[in-house]
């Protein structure tokens, strides 16, 4: 019966022991409920307040964690999106590529300005211009440029003549020589001479008249055949070597084509000054 006293009253005390820890329990069971509100403040102090929760329900324990882990998967992206914000920042540098482009238009400024390099060259074209634009029929002042543009119109005077005009003329037979005719326009005496003297001299025309051409029945008519050189007259030179009020003599310095390879021709030629205007005075045949 003792024994059966004694362990009576220790199965009272156990189940009293075990009444105050479940008193005791229940307290612990609140105070995480209470301590999982500033979790969201801070994280990290749920994590220990987890560990004797098992003691309790796990009806009470289970919202709490539940809640921990989506209270910082909600302020986790948010502090990830601070630093997502600064990413965002280099999107700003798109633009500046853009700004970077408008630069790219003062090139254009430059392209203008090279155009304007090349109006500088035309400008001194006109002034060359200028010396070859006077009529050589009616020059009236001679020096050692205007010379040889009135030498060129000479000899362009002279080829015209002998090729017999602006085709070629009858043929025909004259002491044992093949002869043809002149063109129209300088089918006659009168009309070459007109032709010839608007660049040389009266006196000049007539000799070259008299020794390459022959008249028939009141025609002008020339030996059937071709002449002429390969000096380059538009390549010429000139240098005055006498000089008077109504004369003056040149000495050209005329080069033939570079394929030749001869060395140039020294020619002089003489101009006299008939009315207001200077004129060549030694005989075409003489020069060319």
């Amino acid at each position: 019966m003792k024994i059966n006293t004694k362990l009576s009253a220790l199965c009272v005390a156990a189940t009293l022991l075990s009444a105050a820890q479940v008193a005791a329990a229940a307290p612990a069971v609140t105070n995480p409920a209470n301590t999982a509100q500033p979790n969201v403040a801070s994280p990290s102090a749920t994590v220990p307040a987890q560990v004797p929760a098992p003691a309790a329900s796990a009806s009470v324990a289970t919202p709490a964690p539940a809640q921990a882990p989506s209270v910082p998967a909600a302020t986790a992206p948010a502090a990830g999106s601070v630093p997502a914000a600064t990413p965002a920042a280099p999107s700003a540098p798109a633009p500046r590529p853009s700004a970077s482009a408008a630069p790219a238009k003062a090139p254009s400024v430059p392209s203008t300005a090279k155009p304007i390099k090349p109006q500088q060259p035309s400008t001194s074209a006109p002034a060359a211009a200028t010396a070859t634009s006077v009529n050589p029929t009616q020059l009236d002042k001679l020096n050692h440029e205007s010379a040889v543009p009135l030498v060129l119109e000479a000899q362009s005077r002279y080829q015209y003549a002998v090729s017999g005009g602006k085709s070629l003329g009858q043929a025909f037979q004259l002491n044992g020589k093949s002869y043809r005719y002149l063109s129209e326009d300088i089918g006659t005496k009168t009309k070459l001479i007109n032709y010839l003297t608007q660049v040389y001299t009266k006196q000049a025309s007539e000799q070259f008249v008299g020794k390459f051409f022959v008249e028939v029945n009141g025609r002008l008519a020339q030996l059937n055949a071709d002449g002429g050189n390969l000096l380059e007259f538009s390549r010429a030179t000139a240098k005055m070597v006498t000089m008077t009020p109504v004369k003056r003599s040149y000495l050209l310095t005329v080069p033939y084509p570079a394929e030749t390879k001869k060395a140039n021709e020294k020619i002089t030629v003489n101009f006299e000054k008939v009315g207001s205007y200077w004129k060549v005075s030694s005989p075409p045949h003489v020069i060319f």
